[in-house]
Parts: structure tokens; sequence; C-alpha cells
């Protein structure tokens, strides 16, 4: 037996996720990824070839099952993975969870003629803000409001995306207008964005501060195990507690990935509040930065001195930076975690 050969198979867009051109072809034949994967494996023999397509750094075995089956050079589908195309870049700030989308961007698909795919630029962890458009990237569906999860459909000839839990088509809604209070958001976290980006593809010490200060932001408040992360007390609420969907990045070494789209814009927002437009810290931290750093619990990642940029030497820390990780000694209430004296007030504490 041989592998199978597609009779139809569309071309990857350029700047198209590995994924997302798999997912157009199985949908060309009424298809998911994985069963024409079962599929072209079994053919082929070879049914533990049978995996999903990774885009950040695929599997050469898959890969090559797609292409023969597509009639591509396998090596043009590698060149299209994240790992080829931000060679540079830390794999910690690159997504590995659902991909966040532009209706915008899937409008001028459909305008184009050509189907709907997903941008590889999707997956970085700071991009939260369409460049092109200048729209909010969406990680929920704007119809059942879910967490978005979306297959290619045929609709008027193009493959357009749906909505898998409401079978919603996901459009910017013909051009309706953006309410400007949004508008304006977008435009302001574009770019700190953009800044956040430079600062990722620059010098090695300044992404060092950046990455040092997320974790500390989203490192727990007080003691490990706390229900709060340090930025709690950047909030007017007293007693604030981090809600359920942002939970998964409190004490995480990458917190950006296990956030969503409007966290992530969040944490872009407290950093500029906290050190300006640098976005990272300086060899003397503000007033605002020294109160909620030194209510961080001491995480590892945060005082071993390793280096997670590449997984080996020594990270370089400030002695200024160093001396806000000691914890404070005053007593902590044993069940909500707030200082005995304080009465669980975290009032806003920058200007």
């Amino acid at each position: 037996m041989v592998p199978a050969r597609l009779p139809v198979a569309p071309r990857p867009f350029r700047d198209e996720l590995l994924s997302s051109w798999v997912a157009r072809v199985a949908a060309r034949y009424g298809s998911e990824p994985l069963e024409l994967m079962v599929y072209q494996a079994g053919q082929g023999g070879r049914d533990a070839d049978a995996r999903q397509v990774d885009d950040v750094a695929p599997d050469m075995g898959p890969l090559r099952l797609w292409a023969k089956a597509c009639r591509i050079d396998p090596e043009r589908l590698r060149r299209r993975s994240l790992a080829s195309r931000y060679p540079d870049r830390p794999r910690d700030w690159l997504l590995n969870e659902a991909v966040p989308v532009c209706l915008a961007c899937f409008d001028a698909d459909a305008v184009a003629g050509r189907d709907a795919y997903l941008r590889g630029h999707w997956r970085l962890a700071e991009r939260v803000v369409c460049p092109a458009h200048r729209t909010m990237l969406l990680d929920r569906c704007p119809a059942c409001r879910g967490g978005l999860r979306l297959s290619f459909r045929m609709l008027n000839g193009l493959l357009r995306p749906f909505c898998r839990k409401c079978d919603a088509v996901l459009t910017g809604g013909g051009g309706e207008t953006e309410h400007p209070l949004k508008a304006d958001f977008a435009v302001g976290v574009l770019e700190l964005q953009r800044e956040i980006s430079e600062v990722v593809r620059g010098d090695s010490g300044r992404f060092d501060r950046l990455e040092y200060a997320i974790r500390t932001l989203w490192a727990p408040l007080d003691r490990d195990g706390a229900a709060r992360p340090v930025l709690a007390l950047w909030y007017d609420e007293p007693g604030w507690n981090c809600p359920y969907e942002a939970r998964a990045a409190v004490g995480r070494p990458a917190p950006l990935q296990h956030l969503s789209v409007r966290w992530r814009a969040l944490t872009l927002v407290i950093l500029h509040d906290l050190f300006g437009a640098d976005l990272v810290p300086g060899p003397v931290l503000p007033e605002a930065a020294l109160v909620l750093f030194r209510r961080a619990a001491p995480l590892p990642w945060l005082t071993d001195g390793r280096d997670l940029r590449n997984g080996k030497g020594k990270r370089v820390i400030d002695a200024g930076a160093e001396r806000v990780h000691r914890l404070s000694k005053r007593p902590v209430h044993r069940l909500n975690g707030n200082f005995l004296d304080e009465r669980g007030d975290f009032g806003r504490i920058h200007p």
C-alpha cells in the first residue's frame, strides 16, 4: 500500500499556520484533520504517524505524509512552522492552546475571494490586537460567548470559519461600527504590543527584565498558594480574587501562555502604568512596583537564576530588582493571605 494522494488540495498561504492549512485541506473533503490523517497514515501502513500537526515544531513524519498527499515539498511546509519563522523567539512566547482570531481578517478573506485561514502571528504571546485592522483579537465566540473553537466549512464556494459550539459563522458583522472606547483601547494597546515585540526580539538583558516583571505580577500574593496574584494590588476592589479564567496563569513561569486575550492586554497596560513607555523595570524601580513586588511570594524561577530563555546559564538581575524578592516578615492570616493588620484593603496604588 502507498500513501494516498488527494486529487485536490489548497496551497498554504504565506502567513498561514500549518494547522490552519491542514484543516482547510480536510474541510475540502468534509473531514476533520485527524480523520484525514488517520486515513493517510493507514494507506501508508503507518498508523503511528496519525498525529496532529504541531504549529511550532512539527514532527516531520506526519508532515511528509501531508506533503506527499498534497504534492508539496515537505521542506516548504517545515519553513512555515513557527520555529522556522521565529528562530530567535523563546517558545514561552508562542501560544500553544487556542488561537485568537481577527474577524475583520476573515471578512477581508471573503472580499478577496479566498478561503479564510489562521495567521501565524496570531500565536505570538504578546499579540492581542490585529495590526492590520486595529481591533482586538477574539478568543470567544461573539454569538455564544463560549471559548472559541472553530472549524472550516464551505459557504458560497469558499471555506469560512464557524464556531464548533453554536455553528455561527465568524464574521465582523458586515461593517458594523465598533464602539469608540473599544477602538481607542485597541489603538493604545497596539502601541504597547509593538514595544513588547521589540523587547522580545531585542537585547537579552531587557527581555529578561520584561519576563521577570510579568512573572512577578502573576506570582501568588504574600504566600505560596494564595488565591490572588500580585497584580490584585493594582485593582480598586478590596479583597479581589483572581477570576477563574486567569487562575491557570498564577504562579506559572510563562503566564502569558495561559491567559485570555483581555488578560494579556491588561498585563501590557499594567506594565505601562508601572514602568512607563519602556515597559520593563529599570535600575531604580518606581514606588508602585516596589509595593507590588515586595508582596510577591518567593517563587523558584524568580530567585534561582535559571535562564528560561535557553535553559542554561545564569539570569542577571539588577541589585535593585533582587531586593523586591524579599517577602515581608509581618504575620499573614492563614485563610485569606492578607496581613493581619490590613483587613484586606487592597486599594489602587498607582497614580
